[in-house]
């Protein structure tokens, strides 16, 4: 197959309409919970070489946008295993992050618990060699601030197990075959 030069869309939620037919060379899907995990595993083994799946605990949680609540180590943990399991399909953990919009993250505990929850997945991440997904709204400064004393590096996105575009894409880095 010849690629031809197109966009790729490094951050994409399928389930939304405007992404019907736009001429994507790539999706990077992400996840925001659990209950996404095993239709973003699907539609990437669906399309392989257009979908590469990102799985993680998003900083806000909800079925629907009434119901949006900051996330909780409980989520985590729910999340942990499916991430195991597919670790192998990942192209990243994501979409990971803070969001400290007040009607998500009202509290300091809210807050520091999101913080513990991205932590985690940053070590995960790590540990893993895979790069991150990050989310991050009203927190700025503290995102970059953990990602910093997490010692997640910019490189680290472009060092893990095997190519994902190859020379179809234009990048930063590739990542290195086993």
């Amino acid at each position: 197959m010849e690629w031809s030069r197109g966009f790729v869309d490094c951050h994409c939620h399928l389930s939304a309409a405007e992404f019907s037919h736009v001429g994507v060379q790539a999706l990077v899907a992400v996840a925001e919970h659990s209950a996404e995990f095993e239709k973003v595993i699907q539609l990437s083994r669906r399309y392989p070489g257009l979908v590469f799946p990102c799985l993680g605990v998003h900083p806000v949680q909800a079925s629907n946008a009434e119901q949006q609540r900051s996330a909780n180590l409980k989520d985590l943990e729910d999340a942990l295993p499916l991430i195991e399991h597919y670790k192998d399909d990942l192209l990243a953990i994501g979409e990971v992050g803070l969001d400290f919009t007040p009607r998500i993250a009202n509290t300091d505990d809210q807050k520091e618990e999101q913080r513990q929850v991205f932590i985690r997945q940053i070590q995960l991440a790590k540990q893993l060699s895979l790069p991150l997904n990050v989310h991050s709204r009203s927190a700025g400064r503290p995102t970059i601030n953990l990602l910093k004393e997490q010692e997640a590096e910019a490189g680290e996105a472009a060092a893990s197990r095997k190519p994902v575009f190859g020379d179809r894409l234009p990048s930063s880095g590739t990542r290195e075959a086993d």
